[in-house]
């Protein structure tokens, strides 16, 4: 797969029965449908809304759409990209790390596991 932003071919990580899609240059990362729930063992964190933003939209690595800009996680503070076929989210460098730190702030139950290996894999 090749990252939405850099257009550099991504590697795979795998956690916890997950593979993740990272960007070796600008440090994305990708989940495919339903890995950020299975992740955090939650679905609400996922939940969106449409972000007001003038970023250009991006095109899913997966299918040929163009995704959308949604916010997510407590306050709905982090923009991500979603794919509207349902193909996966797109977290830009810092923002699958501010997603969890946003999480722990509202009182979420992240597993301090899956805290550790997200706060290793993506530093604030």
């Amino acid at each position: 797969m090749k990252c939405p932003v850099c257009k550099v071919p991504t590697f795979v990580v795998e956690y916890l029965d997950i593979e993740l899609d990272l960007c070796p240059e600008c440090q994305g990362v990708w989940f495919d449908c339903g890995e950020l729930e299975l992740l955090l063992g939650t679905g609400d964190a996922v939940d969106s809304e449409p972000a007001k933003t003038s970023e250009k939209p991006r095109h899913c690595p997966v299918c040929p759409r163009k995704m959308e800009k949604v916010n997510i996680g407590p306050g709905r503070r982090v923009m991500i990209d979603k794919c509207p076929d349902g193909c996966g989210l797109w977290f830009d460098g810092n923002e699958l790390s501010d997603l969890t730190h946003d999480l722990q702030n509202e009182g979420w139950h992240v597993r301090p596991e899956v805290r550790e290996f997200l706060c290793g894999m993506f530093p604030e």
